[in-house]
């Protein structure tokens, strides 16, 4: 595929020795060398010829796939990010199945266009030559679909995380991406988009998926073809109107079928104080050092923890978190042998947030304030059956690891990160600031109003490792160095979890060395068993949804008031998470009533298109390339007199019912909070200034702003919108820094 002289640069900032692409590790200083293979966005890179190295640096293998021939230094960006550009980083925190841009700037010459802009995927399957296993970097689902004939729950896997996309994909305006099976790629267990297509009207069904899987249901495992076969004619018919509610036919689909399926669990922990730390602020569960085996009859769990506060007491927060969940979790109702998915999520979101309480109690005894309160990072793994239950806050990591790919699925609560989600910042450019890694969160800073744990919930299909670890093995690209050599091996039964684990320490302490290292190591074995099984029929399920009706609660929204010592520049913003569950019936009712005024509104608005001149364009704040301070948003839930922005295009009504269809506002509107007597329902709102930069169907007019309208709140969460504190003035939003 490649040329037979193309080379990559050694990762080591000491070394950079070039080598052959073939290496695995560098023939100088025997750090495993990152091949990083990336996907040209936009057809700028039609005009080149394969072999060429753009910019002296990017290897053009083919038209569809790009080789980073200087992994070790950090790529160019541009300081303009125009608004196409923005959605992939609005987009970040579902990095587990979306693309995302590795660079983006204007070149040093004008041979290659006006811009370059790179996607990257994570790791990506490779050949032992170090050349990718597929022409276009991930196989379509269509093409493996039919290879997994023997493996049922692995496609209903891949069916359910397609279903989970379609929320945060249609907030964007891009939920048609999922309609395309040219851009529907897997990678061992996860479903990963190619790319994004944006939508041609605003307004898609996943009926839709119900046409567009029926293409599947010849190769589909006997066991589920039936399923399949009645679960898209119910999508057809508009039976399963609503993404939520097609997940909880998934869930029951996969509860089912995961009795179908051997398991067998296993758990290792090490932890070390490093060789510059005098003493180890870190701590895990299991004990330190013991293999643990694991029923997969019950709930089991690993934590790591790493502490983190004054006068060396994050080993004591980092302790308290671990002794009280470790006496929470087996408690938890949720995990019971006829279990509700979506309480799992809340059950667990409820015991972080009292481990929370307890560290923050204790730092109010101790008389403790501002940098001289003790907290905790936490990284938690919960499996249950065919699940596995992950947690996190602050930036200790969880890893998924199969035989060709590891994917990092938490995200950090740092600065970098957030500064990504809001769109102001490429991620591999926001990591460069001195305070990139400046938490915005941590158990124990402060009671738990102001804590929102990142919870989420895979499935597990095959063999496959999770790594929690501490940032003391995570700094510097360690993991995405070293796992093909240190944990996959345990995969291919060449090596067991103590022996990589010890290694994994070796790692951090030899190329790291700053900080204290804890890891755990999760291996879950999974095989069909070979027993003859009963296939899963739509009536099976619907049992299911009849005899266990599951309660939907969010899991807690973020809210934005952190203390000082862990936020050096502003309050974090809302987290988006994909959760699991159904909504209650009033949900269903409610959205079913939300498509028909849609219709109308869209039918009225274009009434008043006509009608109304277009407005001015409105003056809001520039994000700058620098991790400065943002505008404020200081509550999950916005206060009258207080402004919000919008991140997604939101519809509003005319009444606090709902029933009378106004308009359609895009992506940054400012809004004013008015007084509301039921703000749990709906919020009342004036429209300050509509964004200029809007779709041609969506009208920017004078006439609007001034008009008081409702937010309907079941379908505006704060994933929709940043608050902020502001002022009007000459006609203008001020929003306060």
């Amino acid at each position: 595929m490649t040329e037979p002289m193309a080379t990559i640069q050694c990762s080591n900032p000491e070394c950079k020795t070039i080598n052959s692409l073939q290496n695995l590790v560098c023939e100088k200083c025997e750090t495993p060398l990152l091949k990083r293979y990336l996907r040209p966005l936009g057809d700028w890179v039609k005009s080149l010829e394969v072999g060429q190295l753009i910019d002296e640096r990017y290897l053009l293998i083919n038209h569809q796939v790009i080789l980073d021939a200087k992994p070790g230094i950090p790529p160019e960006f541009s300081e303009d990010i125009p608004e196409k550009i923005r959605k992939y980083l609005r987009l970040f925190p579902y990095r587990l199945h979306l693309p995302q841009i590795y660079t983006y700037y204007s070149p040093s010459t004008e041979d290659h266009g006006s811009e370059i802009a790179l996607l990257e995927y994570g790791t990506i399957p490779l050949q032992e030559s170090g050349e990718p296993c597929h022409p276009e970097l991930l196989p379509p689902l269509t093409q493996i679909w039919t290879q997994t004939q023997d493996n049922p729950l692995r496609q209903l896997n891949w069916l359910w995380q397609i279903t989970k996309l379609w929320q945060p994909l249609e907030g964007q305006q891009m939920v048609s991406s999922l309609l395309d099976t040219s851009l529907i790629r897997v990678n061992a267990g996860m479903v990963q988009l190619l790319d994004f297509r944006q939508d041609e009207h605003n307004f898609h069904n996943v009926k839709e998926l119900g046409k567009l899987w029926l293409s599947l249901i010849e190769g589909s495992s006997p066991l589920i073809v039936d399923y399949l076969q009645s679960l898209c004619d119910y999508l057809q018919r508009g039976k399963i109107p609503h993404p939520d509610y097609l997940l909880t036919y998934f869930d029951s689909a996969l509860t089912y079928c995961g009795q179908w399926y051997n398991k067998k669990y296993q758990i290792f922990t090490l932890t070390d104080s490093g060789p510059t730390r005098n003493h180890n602020e870190d701590a895990c569960y299991p004990e330190a050092g013991e293999l643990k085996e694991l029923s997969p009859e019950e709930p089991n769990f690993t934590i790591v923890c790493d502490g983190v506060g004054g006068q060396d007491a994050g080993e004591v927060a980092s302790q308290l978190a671990i002794d009280t969940l470790v006496e929470q979790i087996p408690q938890l109702p949720a995990f019971s042998q006829t279990r509700n998915s979506q309480q799992g999520l809340q059950d667990l979101a409820e015991a972080i947030n009292f481990t929370n309480d307890r560290i923050s109690e204790r730092n109010d005894a101790e008389n403790r304030h501002d940098r001289q309160r003790m907290g905790t990072t936490l990284v938690l793994s919960l499996v249950h059956d065919h699940e596995v239950y992950l947690a996190n806050v602050g930036d200790s990591r969880i890893y998924l690891i199969t035989p060709q790919s590891c994917h990092q699925v938490t995200t950090d609560d740092d600065l970098a990160s957030r500064e990504v989600r809001l769109g102001y910042l490429f991620y591999r450019d926001a990591i460069k600031y001195p305070n990139a890694g400046a938490l915005v969160q941590a158990l124990g800073m402060s009671n738990a109003n102001s804590l929102h744990p990142n919870i989420t919930r895979l499935i597990t299909d095959d063999d496959c490792i999770f790594l929690l670890c501490s940032d003391g093995l995570s700094d510097y690209d360690r993991v995405d160095q070293y796992w093909p050599l240190e944990i996959a091996p345990i995969l291919s039964h060449e090596k067991d979890l103590p022996t990589a684990g010890k290694e994994l320490i070796n790692v951090a302490n030899d190329k790291n060395g700053h900080d204290n290292v804890t890891i755990s190591l999760l291996y879950c074995q999974i095989e069909l068993a070979s027993v003859k099984q009963t296939p899963l029929l739509m009536g099976d399920v619907e049992a299911v949804l009849e005899s266990v009706k599951e309660e939907t609660q969010p899991i807690t929204e973020p809210s934005d008031d952190l203390p000082s010592d862990l936020q050096p520049t502003e309050p974090f913003p809302y987290k988006e998470e994909i959760t699991d569950g159904n909504k209650t019936n009033f949900l269903l009712i409610f959205s079913i009533l939300g498509i028909l005024v849609l219709i109308l509104g869209l039918g009225i608005y274009g009434i008043l298109k006509l009608l109304l001149p277009p407005s001015p364009p409105i003056s809001l704040p520039s994000p700058s390339p620098s991790l400065t301070p943002r505008p404020s948003a200081e509550s999950s839930s916005p206060q009258p007199g207080e402004f919000i922005q919008l991140t997604q295009v939101l519809s509003l009504s005319q009444t606090a019912q709902g029933t009378e269809p106004y308009l359609d506002l895009p992506v940054d509107t400012v809004l004013q909070i008015l007084p509301s007597e039921d703000p749990e329902k709906a919020i009342k709102v004036k429209i300050c200034q509509i964004a200029s930069e809007s779709s041609s169907e969506i009208s920017s007019t004078k006439e609007l702003e001034g008009k008081e309208v409702w937010m309907i709140t079941p379908n505006s969460s704060s994933s929709t919108y940043q608050t902020y504190k502001g002022e009007v003035s000459g006609g203008c939003v001020k929003l306060a820094p």
